[in-house]
């Protein structure tokens, strides 16, 4: 477990108190009838505490030589170091306190500092050799400068008529690309034509299909209306039937009214109540005679109506099977059509593709074109760049030179000054 400074001085600190406090407490409450019987309290008290306070001063000195001990022992080491004594051998200290933290970071930099001496002596050495081999370099890569700067130039006149080439082959791969996205975006448009066309022949057929279907459906059931109005037909006749068989009864029921009237006249007044009755049954004939009168003008114009449905339904059924049939062919044509037109968008589609892959190779040879140009060009600048930069290298080397000289001269600067530390 850690125990900081603090929490030994704290410590420290509340023995020290426990043990005046204690003691000056004993000597006021259990020995004071003892040793000063006669002395006044408020004395005694007094002279207690002055014990009290010398006590704790001693004490805290005892405490005091105990925590500073390492730091001495550090301090003459460290004034050691100071005095160029790299070889001094640290006092142990198995403490964990915050000297004990500044003792092992001080064994640190000792160690540290040892190792950077060792590597700077080490360094300086490594530096002078390095610094006299660099100026025989620096005479002979100055040398070689020149010699690179006079081919660079050579180079620079050639890469410059290479870049004059190299635009006017960029000029004619520009020419070319533009005019390949020109075909490549007529084809893709041809190809959404075609597409739509396509698109729009289906959506048709399938119209007609539908119309179709549906004309042949309506056929259908013209022909059942048909079946419907010839049985309404016959039915309407036989209402006629009916209705001559009910004009007939009528016509036999006024006779035998007007019989009964006249039996009723001869029977006198035991007659009259049949008379009555005979005048109810006339007028009832009557009735039935004027309905089926309207009856039969219904029935003759349901008759006529029903002729002129069958007459304009079988006409509608020729026109229908009519129209189906033209309406079969132009299915027929459609498919056909249909068919041309996926093969003729199959091929503008395969058009579409070659054109494409045409137009990425134009762009391919368009960009390494550019990029040729741009090199032909970043070469002929790069060339006069290097053909200045030789020259101001030349100098650049000059000063090396003598940078390598000052190098020299620092070296053994500070190789003097290393020498005060004894490792």
């Amino acid at each position: 477990m850690k125990i900081s400074l603090i929490h030994k001085l704290v410590f420290g600190i509340f023995i020290v108190s426990a043990v005046t406090y204690s003691t000056s407490a004993f000597f006021i409450f259990v020995l004071k009838p003892y040793l000063a019987p006669n002395m006044k309290d408020w004395l005694y008290m007094s002279g207690v505490l002055v014990l009290g306070l010398m006590w704790s001063c001693f004490l805290g000195w005892l405490a005091a030589l105990y925590i500073i001990k390492p730091l001495k022992k550090l301090t003459v080491t460290a004034n050691e170091v100071a005095n160029g004594n790299l070889s001094v051998v640290m006092p142990e200290h198995r403490s964990t306190d915050e000297i004990g933290q500044l003792h092992l970071s001080f064994h640190v930099m000792l160690t540290n500092l040892r190792q950077m001496i060792s590597d700077v002596s080490s360094s300086v050495a490594v530096t002078e050799q390095s610094a006299d081999t660099l100026g025989t370099a620096i005479v002979q890569a100055a040398e070689q400068i020149e010699t690179i700067s006079i081919t660079i130039e050579q180079m620079a006149d050639g890469a410059t008529a290479q870049a004059s080439a190299a635009q006017q082959i960029l000029a004619s791969a520009e020419l070319s690309s533009s005019t390949a996205t020109m075909m490549n975006n007529e084809a893709d448009e041809a190809s959404i034509t075609a597409k739509a066309m396509v698109h729009t022949i289906t959506d048709s057929m399938a119209q007609v299909s539908t119309l179709v279907d549906g004309m042949v459906e309506i056929s259908h059931m013209s022909e059942q209306t048909m079946l419907i109005v010839d049985k309404l037909q016959q039915q309407a006749s036989e209402i006629g039937k009916i209705s001559q068989l009910v004009g007939e009864i009528a016509n036999q029921t006024q006779l035998l009214a007007l019989n009964a009237s006249i039996e009723a006249a001869h029977a006198g007044e035991q007659g009259q109540g049949f008379a009555v009755v005979a005048q109810h049954i006339r007028k009832l004939a009557t009735d039935c005679a004027s309905a089926n009168d309207q009856i039969q003008q219904l029935v003759q114009l349901m008759q006529q109506q029903t002729n002129t449905v069958v007459s304009e339904t079988d006409k509608q059924v020729q026109l229908i099977r009519e129209e189906t049939a033209a309406g079969e062919k132009t299915r027929q044509s459609l498919a056909e059509v249909t068919i041309a037109a996926d093969q003729t968008t199959t091929a503008l589609q395969h058009i579409v593709d070659h054109i494409a892959i045409s137009v990425s190779q134009v762009h391919q040879s368009f960009a390494m074109s550019k990029e040729m140009a741009e090199t032909a060009m970043n070469i002929s600048n790069g060339a006069s760049r290097i053909s200045s930069a030789a020259q101001e290298q030349t100098a650049v080397m000059q000063e090396i030179a003598a940078s390598s000289q000052v190098l020299t001269s620092e070296a053994h600067e500070l190789k003097n000054k290393t020498v005060v530390f004894r490792l």
